[in-house]
């Protein structure tokens, strides 16, 4: 990821921020650590592989020998070229598959799968020089520097103490056959790649910890930035207002549909109307069912009076109720007492049309 200026730099990063970095192939992943494990891997393999190598080897030679008599023709030449094609494939494929398969399997464990097609696009501004000198001067490319001259400090130094433990074995080589020293430098140069891997793979390790954080700092936004995101997921502004203008357009309509199934309106004759719907069955006291002031109001009552419902005014219960009782809340129980007396009159008013 391209180096940012800190300045202000100081939030997380966000879901939508992370996600996009990953569809971009942006991951955090340390390139050595691959390198240090198909190393390493590779050395242990070719310690128990290198017997059947040499077998296989001498089997060769001893097939190329015994055409004492080869002559060259067309036929002759296509046939050594396939069994020396088929030795080659069949000596090197085993070693090539387990370093495809280490390599995918430590990238695999580092980001989890992914395929990212924006990572092949070609990244143009890595061919303006003026961005190559700026990242060649930069913070990270003088860690990475530094990385680089320490890790061959210490692979060096190690070597240099393995070698120097054996130097007296390695003096008296000239007097040994060559069956022997080559078998003993065989065994040094397995011990040195293995220890050196070793070695590798636990920088590597580290370095995989100090990618994974650099990475976050890398990712971290500005407040700025944190609010664009937040714009472009939730849209546009006047898109947001429309919504919400909807919503609550439908939210007057559903309330508005309740109005006729009301027990009672109380009113301020213009300014306030709540409407009060109770159903012993379903509820411990009565519900708001609709509430609206000026215009609302006038239109609560005017629904009110199509559908019957009986219109009680009380301005100073009609203010408590639009300011104390949301939609769909019980009344509170100071409220019982008055609320009760008014649905008393009303139960009584219904009685009375229904025996007429």
């Amino acid at each position: 990821m391209p180096e940012r200026g800190d300045a202000e730099r100081t939030e997380e990063a966000t879901p939508r921020r992370r996600q996009k970095a990953r569809e971009e192939g942006n991951v955090p992943k340390s390139r050595e650590l691959s390198t240090a494990v198909i190393f390493l891997i590779s050395v242990i393999f070719l310690y128990f592989y290198t017997p059947y190598l040499i077998e296989s080897f001498s089997k060769f030679i001893k097939h190329i020998l015994s055409k004492t008599n080869y002559i060259i023709t067309k036929n002759s030449t296509i046939e050594l070229f396939n069994f020396t094609f088929q030795y080659y494939l069949k000596v090197l494929i085993p070693f090539f598959a387990l370093l495809i398969t280490v390599g995918l399997l430590v990238n695999v464990a580092q980001f989890g799968f992914l395929v990212s097609p924006k990572a092949l696009e070609p990244k143009w501004d890595r061919l303006n020089p003026i961005n190559g000198l700026k990242n060649l001067f930069s913070k990270r490319s003088f860690v990475e520097l530094l990385k680089s001259l320490f890790k061959i400090f210490v692979v060096g130094f190690v070597a240099y103490l393995i070698v120097k433990g054996k130097i007296d074995q390695i003096l008296v080589l000239a007097d040994s056959d060559p069956f022997s020293s080559l078998v003993f430098l065989g065994k040094l140069v397995f011990e040195l790649c293995f220890k050196i891997g070793l070695l590798i793979l636990l920088m590597a390790i580290l370095d995989f910890f100090y990618q994974k954080w650099q990475y976050e700092q890398d990712l971290k936004m500005t407040k700025q930035e944190v609010k664009e995101e937040f714009k472009q997921m939730e849209g546009d502004p006047l898109i947001r207002q429309r919504i919400r203008s909807m919503q609550r357009e439908m939210a007057r309509k559903r309330m508005m549909e309740e109005v006729p199934k009301a027990d009672v309106v109380i009113t301020n004759p213009i300014h306030y109307a709540v409407a009060l719907k109770y159903d012993a069955n379903k509820n411990k006291a009565p519900i708001v069912v609709a509430k609206g002031q000026r215009l609302m109001a006038l239109k609560i009552k005017e629904i009110a009076k199509e559908h019957g419902v009986f219109i009680h005014e009380d301005p100073p219960l009609a203010r408590t109720l639009f300011s104390q009782v949301d939609i769909g809340e019980e009344i509170p129980e100071n409220l019982y007492k008055a609320i009760a007396e008014i649905l008393a009159i009303v139960y009584k008013m219904k009685n009375n049309n229904i025996k007429q």
